[in-house]
């Protein structure tokens, strides 16, 4: 389920997209490319480490439309075959809507 009201929990990137270390890291860092979120976190995380490794609050760190890519992320990280999206991109920009509906 991915939701309008996006929880994230205080941790990295990584442990936000994957909680129990399933998916190595170039699957991670795939799956946020291909939900536009690599480019915008490279600008806030500007040190020599992964973006993985960015710190993230309760939410705090990541607007509401940027949480909502990143459950997004997460769904489609976990392969899973359905995904109930409940207004799940209401946060973001109508071009970047379209561009991830193309994921």
């Amino acid at each position: 389920m991915v939701s309008q009201d996006v929880a994230l929990f205080s941790g990295t990137v990584r442990s936000n997209l994957d909680p129990f270390e399933e998916y190595s890291n170039v699957e991670c860092l795939d799956v946020l490319r291909r939900c536009h979120l690599t480019a915008l976190l490279e600008q806030r995380h500007r040190t020599t480490s992964s973006i993985l490794d960015m710190p993230m609050d309760k939410g705090g760190s990541l607007s509401a439309g940027e949480r909502q890519l990143m459950a997004l992320a997460r769904a489609i990280l976990k392969r899973t075959s359905v995904i109930i999206m409940d207004e799940a991109t209401s946060q973001i920009d109508v071009e970047l809507d379209e561009e991830v509906r193309e994921v």
